[in-house]
Formats: structure tokens, sequence, C-alpha cells
């Protein structure tokens, strides 16, 4: 089984924290870059992706990765439970559309999720210089406020996981682009 990124402490929503709560977790999390990048890597290698030295944090290498993660995406039954506490968080105009979405990504699935994600957000830092890891904590509105995203382009913030998220759902919508990441990745250099 995928080892699962887990906090050693509890993790409450990212928009009740407070600023030394995102940053003790910022810190946390900062710190299991690299042991999530190695973990990614030998899973890479242990399920035939490649060898070790093709996931060298260029953007070249998001093509393999990306090739590799998508055929290992899998959606598996929401339960009851699941289902009615979304069901119960939405406004009543969205509940018909939500109590349809009867399926969620696998818990591998959601594990390689956040680890091809924080690689992605690596090949930034690793290929553009005026990148870095960060938080932004106001305004308390901000879509991303007090999660770690890359920081440094005009203007927006990026979070790698939510995009790698986001990307899965489409690549399962429409058909395979092993050249998904690797275009994303000039997308939002034009961000610059």
């Amino acid at each position: 089984m995928y080892p699962k990124l887990v906090a050693p402490f509890e993790i409450i929503p990212f928009e009740m924290m407070t600023k030394k709560e995102a940053k003790h977790y910022f810190d946390w999390f900062i710190s299991q870059i690299p042991i999530r990048i190695k973990t990614l890597t030998a899973h890479y290698v242990d399920t035939m992706g490649g060898e070790q030295k093709e996931l060298n944090l260029s953007q070249e290498s998001l093509i393999r990765l990306w090739t590799w993660f998508t055929q290992r995406i899998e959606m598996v039954p929401k339960t009851e439970e699941e289902l009615e506490e979304e069901i119960g968080r939405v406004p009543h105009w969205l509940k018909e559309e939500v109590s349809s979405n009867t399926l969620k990504f696998s818990e591998i699935t959601s594990s390689l999720i956040i680890d091809v994600g924080i690689y992605f957000g690596s090949v930034f830092i690793n290929e553009i210089q005026t990148l870095e890891w960060g938080i932004v904590h106001k305004p308390k509105k901000y879509v991303y406020v007090n999660q770690p995203i890359v920081i440094g382009f005009k203007n927006a913030g990026l979070n790698p996981v939510t995009v790698v998220n986001n990307c899965s759902l489409i690549e399962l919508e429409q058909d395979p682009d092993g050249n998904r990441l690797f275009d994303l990745f000039n997308v939002w250099r034009d961000y610059l």
C-alpha cells in the first residue's frame, strides 16, 4: 500500500487556522517534501514507471510522471455518510448536483495526487529560482488562505495539489493527455 502523508498533529480547516497554526502546518509540510518526493519516486520505479533518474524535477519529467500516474487514477463509490455530509454542506440549489456525484478518488489515488502535486510544485521551484513555497494569510476569503502554495507569480499563487486534483478529474472526463502537466507548467510560466 502506498504510504499516506499524515500530520503528527490534528489539522483543522485552513480557513479556521490562526497564523501560528498555519505556520506550524507549513513548516511540517515543507519538511515532508523531500520524503514525499522520495516515496513517489520509489513507487514510480517499483511499479515499472521507469528509472529513478527520470524523475529529476525537470519540466520534461512531468510528461513521464503524468503518463505513469494517469494509469493509476481510480474512483470508488462514496459512502452514504459521505454523501449526506456533502449534501448538508452545500446550498439548496447545489444539492441535486452534489447528490449525483457518487464517486471519489480511491485512497491510494488521493495520496498519489498529493505527492504528484508536491512534485509539480517542486519542479517550478527547481526550474524558476524566483519561486518558493509560501503561505498567504490574508484576505481570509482567499481560496488558498493558510495553505502551502508556490508563490512568486504575478497576482496568483499556485496550489499544485489542487491543480493535480483538477487535472485528474479532467483526465477521467476527456481523452488522456500525457502532456497535461507539462503544458500547465508553461501556462503558469506565463504568469511570472
